[in-house]
């Protein structure tokens, strides 16, 4: 076999990094058919809605900064959804001058400057309602209704609208409770009112947004009153652990990763019910929740679970999964103040630029405990010129081992790699090395533009990496025909 110096070099360096045993593993791709379907939307994400009164001033965030531009269009298309518990205390009023109550009412100029960004980066707004506008025990949409009509003059475009946020947990957040089946009754009268207002016509109704796990019962009887002809995109919220309890060794724990399948099955459980063909996300999801854990959520050893998460919605049909945040808590994409990309931010640029369409069932030697594996169809719309029939795969390595991999499937063809290292360790406590490596060269804007985040070719058979790391790999020349249609 032919290997080039640069790969030979990368992956000595690799191996350099640990001292612990090999395994050796074999991995093959079914090929035959597709298991699910993801379009280039798969992946969004979020703001909190803390963010949209006037003291908060975004939190820091500025929607003028090029590098926040930048790094935006990096993730583009996408959704932001700006929602969360703060939602269903807020009151729109477009000058501002109508309430004495600052700190729980956002304004036209608030709502201008995030449509103007969103407008600016090619992405696309979901936005969640107060619910706990109510009157008769009914929902008020009359707020509703002027931030529509503002929304319409303005020309702005929205993809999406919610109707409250974690309606399970009011009793303990606001001491109020609605019940799920008025819950589910509001939202069909919303559908109702949003199709009968001119330029809302195919804009999507989402919900419940609930943690399902906690809360199925109280999904199936919003479902059961109007829920479910109501919604277009059914949204569940899920957190791993508690920022409070968390510890290091969660983020490698392939138990606590295999926890997010018995969830998503749950969900799917009680959606499947009355609604069969609806597309079903991760609406609002991360870590540790909430805000994340501090020292681990915004550092390398995040991925894991991240990159985990993508590959298992995927792999169950999941069309969506909204990550939470861009901005302002410990487990966002980007810094703050800085606006520096943060390790998770490159991983999932790099998702979006190798992976797409078709998804494919893998098998491997060894259990999911030493490898996480995952296989896709290439993006077809990539910037790296891969040909309809390539496949991408990604890999989690959690334990300590170096590990090399086979692919007997696709002998004497070249491979290009794109492995995800950290510059100084899991979870450097140095701000300024909050940083990951492609294949050993630290991640980095210049000039508030992206880098090429070129692979490095290979033309080896089995590839090793080092443990307590992940990354993909793409095989140009696999001429899969499932990937072959795209």
């Amino acid at each position: 076999m032919k290997v080039t110096l640069s790969a030979l070099l990368l992956v000595t360096t690799f191996i350099s990094h640990t001292s612990t045993g090999a395994v050796n593993v074999s991995v093959t791709v079914l090929t035959t058919q597709a298991v699910s379907f993801i379009d280039e939307l798969f992946i969004g994400v979020t703001l909190d809605s803390h963010l949209l009164p006037a003291p908060q001033h975004w939190g820091g965030l500025d929607f003028n900064s090029q590098k926040v531009q930048a790094l935006a269009k990096g993730l583009a298309p996408c959704y932001l959804r700006i929602g969360g518990t703060a939602g269903d205390g807020l009151t729109f009023d477009p000058t501002g001058h109508g309430t004495t109550d600052v700190n729980n009412t956002f304004t036209g100029a608030t709502w201008d400057a995030v449509n103007t960004f969103v407008r600016d980066v090619n992405w696309k707004f979901i936005f969640g309602l107060n619910v706990l506008k109510r009157k008769d025990g009914h929902w008020d949409p009359t707020n509703a209704k002027e931030l529509l009509q503002y929304n319409s003059a303005k020309g702005y475009q929205l993809a999406g609208l919610e109707l409250g946020n974690e309606a399970d947990l009011f009793p303990g957040t606001y001491n109020i409770t609605v019940s799920s089946s008025q819950l589910g009754m509001d939202v069909y009268n919303f559908k109702k009112l949003l199709r009968s207002t001119p330029g809302y016509e195919s804009t999507l109704v989402i919900g419940p947004d609930v943690n399902v796990g906690r809360s199925s019962a109280f999904v199936a009887d919003y479902f059961a009153a109007g829920g479910d002809r109501a919604v277009d995109r059914i949204t569940f919220h899920q957190y791993y652990t508690s920022d409070r309890t968390a510890h290091l060794s969660n983020f490698t724990d392939t138990k606590l990763m295999d926890t997010l399948v018995s969830y998503i099955q749950t969900g799917l459980g009680v959606a499947r019910r009355t609604n069969p063909h609806t597309p079903i996300w991760l609406g609002e999801t991360s870590s540790s929740s909430p805000g994340g854990a501090p020292g681990m959520s915004d550092r390398y050893v995040a991925g894991f679970l991240w990159l985990d998460k993508l590959g298992i919605a995927a792999r169950m049909g999941l069309k969506g999964v909204l990550r939470q945040e861009f901005y302002a808590e410990r487990y966002s994409l980007i810094g703050n103040s800085t606006f520096d990309p943060l390790p998770d931010y490159w991983l999932t640029v790099l998702y979006k630029r190798l992976v797409g369409g078709p998804v494919l069932s893998v098998e491997a030697s060894v259990d999911n405990s030493t490898i996480r594996a995952y296989a896709h169809c290439t993006k077809p719309s990539n910037s790296y010129g891969y040909v309809p029939g390539s496949v991408t795969m990604y890999f989690l390595l959690p334990t300590d081992n170096n590990t090399s991999i086979t692919f007997p499937q696709f002998p004497n063809q070249f491979v290009d790699v794109f492995w995800l290292t950290p510059v100084d360790g899991l979870t450097s406590n140095l701000r300024h090395l909050r940083t990951v490596a492609l294949n050993n060269d630290p991640l980095t804007l210049v000039n508030n533009t992206l880098p090429e985040l070129k692979p490095y070719r290979t033309e080896r058979n089995t590839v090793t990496f080092p443990g307590k790391s992940f990354g993909f790999l793409v095989f140009p020349e696999a001429d899969v025909a499932a990937c072959s249609s795209q």
